[in-house]
């Protein structure tokens, strides 16, 4: 059976973007994003977002549909997708999905743990915990809340004891395991997972390439316009942590900039390694991608 869900997979900077734009021209579709940094408005040019012609070339979804000010989850954005998936096959053959965010591409494929959305007086009150009583303070948190938790996350991980408090605060007195227990089922579409693998040389030089772009398009006045916000988990991300670094003073521009390449092409490095122990999906070279696709279809 064909697929109706077409999934384009990668790392940052190996043309999904393109590549995607040109297979739902050509099947006559649209396209939905799974990039959990494209969500926001507030961030453009440090995401790579998608330029005004390529946004016009295709009807797009799930860019710049949120505020960096509005709680969103993998859950969240999966069951929005998977609405709007059953949406554009009532009127389309196929759908095409374009993104690097492996959670989020497995939430809308696979199914995902249905937990509850965490408000942002929750997440405030578990930052300042973090910041008047540390771990150990955050641990007696959640002990206090469902003992048995403590069994089942990495208690030396400050992020996932983070996580762990917040859903414990949000879920009215489920326990961890009851939060985790609750799932939805694999999507019942058709789908095939295409990604793309491309030379380790042209990589890079393709991510050298967007990031100087990036600087040329003016990324430094827009971290400077997100300053107030630096402690949003969204926006502790390559491109502005690099920034806010130079900002206050601690790496000089050129220095700042050497990171940003840096920590783009280890992110771009553990995009590879995800996608490739996570998904299914079928390895293509980008520069034959379409080829390939257009067999299968």
């Amino acid at each position: 059976m064909k697929p109706r869900i077409i999934a384009i997979t990668g790392p940052t900077a190996s043309g999904k973007t393109d590549l995607s734009i040109r297979i739902a021209q050509t099947l006559k579709t649209e396209i939905i994003s799974f990039d959990s940094r494209q969500f926001y408005r507030e961030l453009n040019i440090g995401v790579a977002r998608p330029t005004d012609s390529q946004l016009a070339a295709v009807q797009h979804h799930f860019i710049a549909n949120k505020s960096i000010h509005e709680p969103y989850s993998a859950a969240s954005f999966a069951t929005e997708a998977r609405n709007r998936i059953v949406t554009i096959l009532e009127s389309h053959q196929y759908v095409v999905l374009c993104g690097g965010t492996g959670l989020y591409l497995k939430a809308i494929l696979e199914g995902f743990s249905v937990l509850p959305e965490i408000k942002v007086e929750i997440r405030e009150e578990i930052e300042k915990r973090w910041q008047t009583e540390g771990l150990s303070g955050l641990v007696n948190l959640i002990k206090s809340l469902d003992s048995e938790a403590i069994g089942i996350i990495e208690i030396q991980n400050p992020a996932r004891v983070k996580r762990a408090a917040e859903l414990l605060l949000s879920a009215e007195g489920q326990s961890l395991k009851e939060i985790y227990a609750t799932k939805m089922d694999r999507i019942s579409y058709p789908y095939k997972v295409f990604n793309l693998i491309p030379d380790r040389k042209l990589l890079y030089q393709s991510i050298e390439n967007r990031v100087d772009e990036m600087m040329e398009s003016g990324l430094l006045n827009e971290v400077k316009s997100l300053k107030s916000y630096r402690e949003f988990p969204v926006l502790k991300t390559v491109g502005y942590t690099e920034l806010f670094e130079f900002i206050d003073g601690k790496l000089n521009l050129n220095e700042a900039v050497i990171k940003i390449k840096q920590h783009t092409r280890n992110y771009a490095k553990r995009q590879i390694t995800w996608f490739k122990n996570q998904t299914e999906g079928i390895k293509v070279q980008p520069e034959n991608a379409a080829e390939v696709l257009f067999k299968i279809f």
